[in-house]
């Protein structure tokens, strides 16, 4: 009996210990640790911070652009065009998916001010190779702290490596096994039933130019779509189902009003690349998707056909990267569908489509030009930045803009800047740069010297630029100040104005 208790004593002084330890660890290291392996939290806590209503969720798709786009906001910022009364943040990881997203919304705390939640619904995500990608090892390493246990247990787990961890060569047998086992089905009889030997057979045949030649980067391309998106989704083994499962019941417990947003897909790509089939895989996934979704007070937007291929910025891959019209498409149809939880705060969005003629950045950041690492807050004109360049950072602050978005009646550029300089540059120019297939590349250098001898003080620069005839036969113009010495300058408040 003596013995019982002596045991029963050290098994609740072991448990005492354990519990003391996990508090010490929780409020003296737990923090520490937490932004050194899982940093993704502060995303999370910059929305519940701003007391946010509505949260839009995504991977990169949200935050992509095309250098061309002169509106170069994320999906999530169109969204909240519509609705201007409604707080709305985003949360933005790239390569993440719905089992990264549970994490996170699971971690909001239950009296936030959350109320809507917008959830990426990517297709490619289903598929074997996304699934065991070997991106998954470092995204379920970042969510080890995270999880619903004890801190010092997942200490406990993240140090001993107790998570989905593989090697690259263990993942791709991983996908190439499902590639090979998985059988496709049609409605009608189709030569190849898995994936390995349609990707096979079209590698082998290529893609044909006009005078039989074999385009071997669109054979490539086509190969990508194969292996992407001919897959079937088993809504008994597919992980991504039990993720978006889990998501829809933690809404319901939250009381959260919940969308999942089902990306666009080049559909128009895949049917001239591959065919009625690959299409016919795609269309049939999203239905079922929808269908299994679009319940139980979940609503799914299917944008899967609403994006052409001209607004797919990546070309010889495949993603749901989308250029400004594209975004705006999406937008849209997202805003329509959170009208039935704020029909009174919608607001009627119209985008003005003329071309544009005048530029402006301030430099503070929410312009987005090329070189935007420049910035600095050392010095500014009015703001807070400018950009600084010298001491081997030699590009300003860059303009870059495709000449067919400019009005077709052009005679000059005006270019207007602030400019600090500690001392006569020899060497620093503003330059204009004009380039295309078409035309022979026009390398304009201005020197600095000859448009400003202020030193010590912020002065404007003033500098008209003549178009030269053949302008519109090129295909991109780039404007930016160059100064390859070490004597810094600082630029602000760039604006550029195309004149008739």
């Amino acid at each position: 009996m003596s013995d019982s208790k002596s045991i029963l004593n050290k098994i609740i002084l072991l448990i005492f210990i354990i519990v003391c330890f996990n508090y010490l660890y929780k409020y003296f290291f737990y923090e520490n640790d937490i932004q050194t392996h899982s940093p993704i939290i502060n995303l999370v806590r910059n929305v519940v911070n701003e007391n946010d209503e509505i949260i839009y969720l995504g991977e990169s798709s949200n935050i992509t652009f095309s250098a061309d786009d002169i509106d170069k906001r994320s999906i999530s910022d169109l969204i909240s065009d519509y609705y201007p009364s409604r707080k709305m943040g985003a949360i933005t990881k790239e390569a993440t998916h719905a089992g990264i997203y549970y994490e996170l919304l699971r971690n909001i705390p239950e009296n936030s001010s959350v109320k809507t939640v917008i959830v990426t619904l990517n297709l490619r995500s289903f598929d074997a190779n996304w699934i065991y990608s070997n991106l998954e090892t470092p995204l379920q390493k970042s969510m080890v702290l995270l999880k619903k246990y004890p801190p010092l247990y997942n200490r406990f787990l993240l140090s001993f490596r107790g998570y989905d961890i593989k090697t690259e060569h263990e993942r791709e047998k991983q996908f190439l096994h499902k590639w090979e086992t998985d059988i496709l089905r049609f409605p009608e009889p189709f030569i190849y039933n898995n994936v390995i030997d349609w990707d096979r057979r079209l590698a082998q045949q290529g893609i044909k130019n006009v005078d039989g030649s074999t385009n071997q980067k669109q054979t490539e391309l086509a190969c990508h779509y194969i292996k992407t998106y001919a897959f079937q989704i088993d809504t008994l083994t597919n992980p991504r189902i039990k993720d978006f499962d889990k998501i829809a019941d933690l809404a319901k417990e939250r009381h959260w009003n919940l969308i999942f947003n089902l990306m666009a897909e080049n559909i128009e790509k895949a049917d001239s690349l591959v065919g009625k089939e690959l299409v016919y895989l795609l269309k049939q996934n999203r239905d079922l998707l929808v269908k299994r979704y679009n319940k139980n007070n979940v609503l799914v937007v299917d944008n899967l056909e609403s994006v052409g291929d001209s607004e797919f910025i990546d070309r010889n891959w495949t993603t749901e990267h989308y250029a400004e019209k594209g975004r705006k498409i999406i937008a849209k149809n997202v805003a329509e569908y959170l009208k039935t939880y704020y029909a009174n705060d919608y607001l009627k969005v119209t985008y003005n489509e003329r071309k544009p003629s005048e530029f402006y950045n301030d430099c503070e950041g929410n312009i987005i030009w090329g070189q935007m690492q420049t910035l600095t807050s050392e010095k500014s004109f009015l703001g807070k930045k400018s950009s600084k360049i010298g001491q081997k950072q030699d590009f300003s602050i860059t303009f870059e803009y495709p000449i067919k978005k400019l009005p077709d009646s052009l005679t000059q550029i005006s270019i207007n800047l602030q400019l600090f300089q500690n001392e006569i540059n020899a060497d620093a120019k503003l330059i204009i740069e004009i380039s295309g297939e078409k035309i022979e590349y026009q390398w304009n250098g201005i020197l600095i010297n000859n448009l400003s001898k202020t030193i010590q003080a912020w002065n404007e620069i003033n500098y008209l630029f003549p178009i030269p005839n053949n302008f519109h036969a090129g295909d991109v113009i780039k404007i930016y100040v160059y100064n390859p010495t070490n004597s810094i300058i600082y630029i602000d408040d760039f604006s550029i104005n195309f004149k008739d």
